[in-house]
C-alpha cells in the first residue's frame, strides 16, 4: 500500500477529517494530495502525522497492516471496551485468546488495543497487576520506535499520546495504585490526564473519563485532597461536554469520600447521593450495588440511609442486593 492509503486509512481508524488530521501539522489540501498519492510527504511531515495517528513510522515501511478480517476486529475491541465500561470482566476471557491476537491482530494498532484490554483483564479480574504492568509495557512499545525497558522512560522519546496509549498510561498507574506505589501511580496519571486535551477528536473518547476517576481516588490516597477534588470536577465537566457519565457517579463517590475525610459531612451526603441517583437512573446497576453496600455502612448520615431504602425497593428481585455482598468496591478500570 501507498503512504497516502495508509494516511487514509489510519485517518479514517481515528474517526478524523482531512482537515483535523491535518491540524497543527499541515493544509487540509496537503492530506488529501497525500492520500490521492498526488505528493509524496516529507520524513519530516509522516513523522508528524504518525504521532497525531499514534502509529509507528514502521507502518509507513510494511504493507501487510490490512487484512480483511478488520470489521471483525473492530466488532471485537468494541466489544471488549463495552464489557470494560459495565466492569463485566469475566466475560472478556473468550474474547483474550492468543489465537485472536496472533490472527486477527496483525498490525501495531490492532495489537495494541488488544493488549490494552488484556491488560485490563489480567489486572481487575485475574488481579494479577505485576503481570498487567509487562502487558501495558509490551503495548506502548507496539506504536513507539524507541526500546523502553520501563514505563517511565516513554515519556522521554514521546509528548503527546494517541487515545489507546492513554489507556495503557493510566492502566499502568491502575497497576502501581493497587500494589501501593500511590507516587509512582500519580506520575503516570499526570501524564494521562494532561493528554486527554489532545486526544479530543480522536475516536469514542468517553472512556477516558476513567483517567480522571483512578487518577482522583489516587491522589485521596496520597492525601492530596484538594488536587484530587480539582480533578475529580474536571472529570465530570469532561464526561458531561461529551453527554456520556461513563464514570461519573463513581467520580461523585470519591467526591464524597474526600469530604468524609475532610470531616463535611453535609458536603459528602449530597455527593453520595448523586452517585447514587446517577448510577440509578442511568441504569448503571453493577456499580449502584457495589455502591449501596458502601454507603449502607455509613449510618451517620440518616438522609443518605434513607435514599438508600427506596434504592433497595427499586431492585426487580429482595436477592440481588444480597448477591453483591460477596463483591469488593475497588477502583475500576
Amino acid at each position: 500500500m501507498t503512504i497516502g492509503e495508509i494516511v487514509s486509512f489510519y485517518r479514517k481508524y481515528q474517526n478524523l477529517t482531512q482537515s483535523e488530521l491535518a491540524e497543527g501539522i499541515c493544509t487540509q489540501g496537503t492530506i488529501s494530495l497525500i492520500e490521492k498519492g498526488l505528493r509524496i510527504p516529507s520524513v519530516e511531515l509522516v513523522t508528524m502525522i504518525s504521532t497525531k495517528l499514534g502509529i509507528s513510522l514502521d507502518v509507513f515501511e510494511s504493507n501487510n497492516f490490512y487484512a480483511p478480517q478488520e470489521r471483525y476486529v473492530t466488532m471485537l475491541l468494541n466489544q471488549l471496551e463495552s464489557l470494560v465500561n459495565c466492569r463485566d470482566y469475566a466475560k472478556m476471557s473468550p474474547l483474550l485468546t492468543e489465537d485472536i491476537l496472533n490472527q486477527y491482530c496483525n498490525n501495531p494498532i490492532t495489537k495494541q488495543q488488544f493488549l490494552c484490554y488484556q491488560g485490563i483483564y489480567v489486572n481487575y479480574y485475574e488481579k494479577k497487576p505485576l503481570k498487567a504492568l509487562e502487558i501495558y509495557r509490551q503495548a506502548l512499545q507496539e506504536t513507539n520506535i524507541t526500546a523502553f525497558s520501563t514505563i517511565f522512560d516513554l515519556p522521554k522519546h514521546k509528548k503527546q499520546f494517541s487515545k489507546i496509549e492513554t489507556l495503557l498510561i493510566s492502566g499502568a498507574a491502575s497497576c502501581y495504585y493497587l500494589t501501593a506505589h500511590y507516587e509512582k501511580a500519580a506520575t503516570l496519571f499526570k501524564i494521562a490526564y494532561r493528554n486527554i486535551d489532545y486526544i479530543d477528536r480522536q475516536l469514542s473518547t468517553q472512556i477516558l473519563g476513567t483517567i480522571y476517576y483512578n487518577a482522583c481516588k489516587n491522589l485521596k490516597a496520597l492525601g492530596e485532597y484538594d488536587e484530587a477534588v480539582e480533578l475529580a470536577e474536571k472529570g465530570i465537566l469532561f464526561e458531561s461536554d461529551r453527554k456520556t457519565i461513563y464514570r461519573s457517579a463513581e467520580i461523585f463517590f470519591e467526591l464524597g469520600e474526600i469530604s468524609t475525610l475532610q470531616n463535611n459531612l453535609i458536603k459528602a451526603e449530597q455527593y453520595y447521593i448523586r452517585a447514587m441517583y446517577l448510577s440509578f437512573t442511568t441504569n448503571n446497576d453493577h456499580f449502584l450495588r457495589l455502591l449501596l453496600i458502601a454507603l449502607k455502612k455509613k449510618l451517620h448520615l440518616p438522609i443518605l440511609q434513607e435514599n438508600i431504602l427506596m434504592f433497595e425497593k427499586s431492585f426487580s428481585t429482595p436477592n440481588e442486593l444480597k448477591n453483591a455482598t460477596s463483591l469488593s468496591f475497588n477502583v475500576g478500570s
